[in-house]
């Protein structure tokens, strides 16, 4: 089952994303993936006729619809923007890095300085993969929602912080590192992790790394930013745990409140550009 849905970015961050402030728009259940022209092309014209108008609520009130971003896991936004999938070559939908094939898994190594797509570039290749029925540099065609959009592609893309990196990059750190250590200590790590309370308002614990093959992304939220390096500075040379210490750092600062003010992304920035510039002295075939 696939669904497409919004949400209201005037709602407080709290209420956003409650099931019953989130406006469902149309529902895919079938054996396969859906077809994005077939789906949402009904729904994408209703849309384009409701943003034409007001949204009248009374004579002193009236709204415009405005669409400010989209977002999903790989799979959903490779269909909704018509792009290669999240394991071929030039699938980023953000910057120009191709990838490689190292060791039987695709890989895309950071190149600096980064040749980033624009709005210009972005749709010039997306027309002409449609017109030419072509891969153009990950571009399959134009996207369904184009004609919807009040921010241009691609700056309109917003990444999916759960699955990009609590369950992709997060949780395959977390368990290489894990592997890495002598069976003790991988009990050690588990037993840590199990036995450490939280307070009441948090929903979920952290879950034994041993145990990952059905963990959460909350779990993995836990481990990483209140349990990763407590324990793991007990296990890792200093300076695998330094590097480790940089990924938590710039993760934090990406995805909680601004602790430094209009500063807080440059800062993350350069922890990120630090990270992965040692990340082949620390790890093998993570860059995915």
């Amino acid at each position: 089952m696939w669904l497409f849905s919004g949400s209201i970015v005037e709602l407080p961050p709290i209420c956003r994303y409650r099931r019953y402030n989130m406006i469902l728009m149309s529902i895919w259940v079938a054996y396969t993936e859906p077809k994005p022209d077939l789906w949402l092309r009904p729904i994408i014209s209703q849309i384009q006729s409701l943003k034409m108008q007001d949204i009248v609520i009374n004579e002193n009130i009236n709204y415009r619809l405005k669409i400010y971003g989209i977002t999903g896991d790989c799979p959903a936004l490779k269909l909704i923007l018509n792009f290669i999938s999240h394991n071929g070559y030039y699938c980023c939908w953000l910057c120009y890095v191709p990838g490689e094939h190292i060791g039987s898994k695709r890989q895309y190594k950071i190149e600096l300085p980064m040749i980033m797509r624009n709005k210009s570039a972005y749709e010039d290749e997306s027309n002409l993969a449609e017109e030419k029925n072509i891969n153009v540099y990950g571009h399959l065609g134009v996207s369904v929602l184009s004609p919807i959009l009040d921010i241009p592609l691609p700056d309109t893309v917003i990444i999916d912080y759960l699955h990009v990196t609590l369950l992709g990059h997060g949780k395959a750190l977390i368990s290489n590192l894990y592997y890495t250590l002598k069976p003790i200590h991988r009990l050690e790590v588990d037993n840590r992790l199990k036995r450490q309370n939280f307070p009441h308002y948090f929903n979920r614990k952290m879950r034994p790394i041993s145990n990952f093959g059905f963990v959460k992304a909350t779990e993995i939220k836990n481990i990483l930013f209140y349990g990763l390096l407590p324990i793991f500075q007990l296990y890792l040379p200093i300076e695998k745990f330094s590097h480790l210490a940089l990924f938590v750092c710039f993760t934090r600062l990406l995805h909680a409140e601004s602790k430094f003010g209009s500063n807080t992304s440059n800062i993350a920035h350069d922890l990120f550009q630090h990270f992965y510039h040692d990340h082949d002295e620390y790890y093998c075939g993570l860059q995915k």
